[in-house]
């Protein structure tokens, strides 16, 4: 890694140190309506979700300076023209990005950041005269804007506003359609804090043909054209005239955004102007601040602090409060993601749960796949999974210990298409009368066209095939409620609910076990499939992972489990399934058709990675469950960036998992996944041990026997906990002796007062 950059501040901010990474190194900012990516040298999409998704630039963003006395021309981030600068580094930070370069005295810095509200994103350059001479430039920003396609664009300059904008109406057939789009933001602007000297509109007429690559037409001439672009590819250039004195530093800033009108745009600016520049980013700062600071990790291992204090923290955030950028999108999803966000944010983490629950009908079912936007179902909207259910009982049952409340499950909400309410205790109970019901002939949940694994769409495509992985995760979300029954004082219901899941164990246990692991199910004519005897799909993780989880898996058989799972692993964990199909398998379905070592067919599946970590957990072995987990962080020096391609600021959707591909290893470089919440869900409240129960924090730690001592900060509730965690033999073995403010404290769960800070000291062995 270090070839090519590293962490500063504890992990805050990862600094590249050469614009040539192995692949596009990408920082990604955003707001709740608003993101961009920023690659190693500057580039990329900057994308407009609300109220329609809307990429409206075509990724390249160049900065040009022109030497005046001597017309040398070079790029200070690099890209396009590869200028080798003598200095050269790209910081991305969960703020911010910025581009830093020396060359010939004058020290260059692209600095962009997206601000807390609104849809734009604001560029600083900075230059400084470092050479002892008058220096005189020509600054040319670019900004590549969204071309209108077959309805066309017009981009013009208003000189007096200052303001480079290009209108393109949405296209649209039906007449009654243009009403539906005219209010959307039609607008792409550019402008600068500073009145530019000249301008362009036209990509054509700037780069002077095709090529946006090779020296533009505008920089060998040493002006831009002032002409507007029609029905072509526009752009957003502006030239500043500079002259810059011996140790003098200038600074142009430029908003780059989207709009409904060009009154919006000014509305816009006025208010970035009165709050200033230096307030706007202050305030994203705030705002990374206060979510990073609902809890801090300081352990052995650097990395797993960096990811665990920052840049999971980022990509937890992105996912809930963004919908990963999707009105397309399977509950599990939205769940997960919440559940992972409670960590950082309890009470915001509640309303988008209860925003799903409320699709719930009254017999506890919930669609799996829906349009979040109410426009028509489409694509895996139109099937029916089934594992929904399963996912309300797990993740609100992770949530109300995340409050340290039982009152959260009294809170009455609606159901899909009625106007009736229940608690939320009841919906989940709801849940599993469902599921409980919904069983084929060997007492298994019935599959029908998928459960977490979508594109396992063969098996229950005629309504009888029944789902290994779906039953064992009920008996986990079974048990995970079944304590907030006993609390409440429900023993008629936890009686109902034990007889229940012990119903479905038996079930499992006497028609799943296929003499050293578990199947993955039956399909609709009672043939298994995930066995020993199938030639490609023979072992599938999830089914181990869960029986471990949900308790089924005991004695032999649990021993023969966790043989299975470590069977699968690799150097950047375990894959989801051995061997991956390279042909149509009809009896699993889709799934067997997905390119091989890759995504669900064989590659190595990070979320399902922390299911295999969480059940290390669950049977004590902390060296394996933190192994898992480096190795699943894109900074793992057994595949290390140079060699998985990803920048180590986000976890990947998978690794590719063809051993004798040349690929082996590499990333997907797509950073949304359900990964994150249970990274960072298992890592705090397993790994570490610092658990969040309705009864209060409990300290369990499940740690490598050579760990000596690691801290956690942590906000639970209203309160603050500091906890040293200290394991001076080396045994890890359980908690030996708590000390809270300096005194001995009895039991594990510690104690709760509104608005204390504990200073908490734990000895294992």
């Amino acid at each position: 890694m270090k070839e090519y950059g590293h962490f500063e501040e504890n992990g805050r901010r990862f600094v590249i140190t050469t614009p040539r990474t192995p692949a596009r190194w990408f920082n990604y900012l955003f707001n709740d309506t608003y993101y961009m990516e920023v690659s190693e040298t500057g580039q990329g999409n900057s994308v407009a979700f609300q109220p329609k998704n809307r990429t409206f630039n075509r990724g390249f963003r160049y900065f040009y300076l022109r030497d005046q006395d001597s017309a040398e021309v070079w790029c200070p981030g690099y890209q396009p023209l590869r200028s080798e600068v003598e200095q050269f580094t790209c910081a991305h930070s969960l703020a911010y990005s910025e581009l830093r370069s020396v060359y010939k005295g004058i020290e260059a810095s692209i600095h962009v950041f997206v601000p807390a509200e609104g849809q734009q994103e604001v560029w600083t350059a900075t230059l400084r005269n470092t050479s002892g001479a008058v220096r005189r430039f020509s600054l040319f920003s670019v900004f590549s804007l969204e071309n209108g396609g077959v309805m066309g664009s017009k981009c013009t300059f208003d000189e007096q506003k200052q303001i480079l904008a290009s209108f393109s109406f949405p296209y649209h057939v039906t007449y009654d359609d243009k009403e539906k789009v005219h209010d959307h933001t039609n607008w792409v602007y550019v402008y600068a804090d500073r009145k530019a000297d000249y301008w362009d509109c036209s990509q054509r007429r700037f780069f002077g043909g095709d090529d946006v690559r090779d020296m533009p037409a505008a920089l060998e001439k040493g002006r831009c054209s002032n002409k507007i672009a029609e029905a072509e590819n526009p752009i957003g250039a502006l030239q500043h005239e500079l002259e810059l004195q011996p140790g003098e530093e200038i600074q142009i800033r430029f908003v780059v955004g989207v709009a409904n009108s060009m009154g919006e745009i000014e509305e816009s600016r006025k208010l970035l102007l009165a709050k200033g520049w230096a307030s706007l980013l202050a305030e994203v700062e705030d705002i990374w601040k206060s979510r990073t600071d609902a809890f801090l990790v300081n352990t052995p291992d650097s990395n797993v602090d960096a990811f665990m204090n920052y840049w999971l923290k980022k990509q937890i955030v992105l996912q809930t409060r963004t919908n990963r950028m999707s009105n397309y999108c399977p509950i599990r999803n939205q769940l997960q993601d919440a559940l992972g966000y409670a960590l950082v944010d309890a009470p915001g983490a509640v309303e988008y749960m209860v925003s799903v629950l409320k699709g719930q009908e009254k017999s506890g079912f919930i669609k799996q796949w829906i349009m979040t936007d109410g426009s028509a179902p489409k694509n895996l909207c139109l099937l029916n999974h089934t594992d929904g259910p399963i996912w309300l009982l797990v993740c609100f049952a992770a949530l109300v210990n995340q409050n340290g409340s039982l009152e959260l499950l009294d809170r009455p909400i609606g159901f899909k298409n009625t106007d009736e309410t229940a608690s939320i205790y009841d919906h989940l109970l709801l849940a599993v009368d469902y599921m409980t019901q919904a069983v084929g002939a060997h007492g298994l949940c019935l599959m029908g066209d998928g459960d977490w694994n979508d594109p396992i769409n063969g098996p229950g495509r005629l309504g009888k095939g029944e789902s290994a992985w779906s039953t064992m995760a009920l008996v986990y979300a079974i048990r995970s409620i079944l304590p907030f029954c006993l609390k409440r004082g429900d023993m008629e219901t936890a009686e109902r609910l034990e007889t229940a899941a012990g119903k479905l164990e038996k079930a499992v246990n006497d028609t799943c076990w296929d003499g050293a692991w578990y199947v993955a199910g039956f399909d609709d004519f009672g043939v298994p499939f995930g066995t020993v005897k199938d030639e490609e799909g023979k072992l599938f993780l999830n089914t181990q992972t869960w029986a471990i989880m949900s308790g089924i898996a005991q004695g032999e058989r649990l021993t023969a489990c966790l043989a299975a799972i470590d069977s699968l692993d690799t150097p950047f964990g375990p894959k989801l399934l051995e061997p991956s199909f390279s042909e149509w398998n009809p009896k699993w379905g889709r799934i067997s058709i997905k390119l091989e070592g890759t995504t669900e067919n064989g590659s190595v599946y990070c979320h399902a990675s922390m299911f295999k970590a969480f059940a290390d957990c669950v049977v004590g072995r902390g060296k394996q469950a933190l192994d898992t987990i480096s190795k699943t962080l894109p900074t793992n020096p057994d595949n290390p960036p140079a060699v998985n391609l990803q920048v180590p600021i986000f976890v990947p959707n998978f690794y590719f998992g063809l051993e004798d591909s040349p690929n082996f290893g590499q990333s997907s470089h797509h950073h949304s996944t359900g990964t994150v919440g249970w990274m960072l869900w298992t890592t705090l409240e397993y790994v570490l041990g610092t658990r969040a129960t309705a009864e209060g924090l409990v300290i369990d730690p499940c740690i490598p026997e050579e760990w000596r001592e690691y801290r956690v900060d942590r906000v639970f509730r209203n309160a603050r906990y500091q906890v040293t965690v200290l394991n001076p033999e080396g045994t890890a073995r359980g908690v030996r002796r708590v000390e809270i403010n300096g005194r001995t404290w009895e039991g594990n769960t510690l104690p709760y007062e509104d608005g204390q800070e504990y200073l908490v000291t734990v000895w294992l062995g």
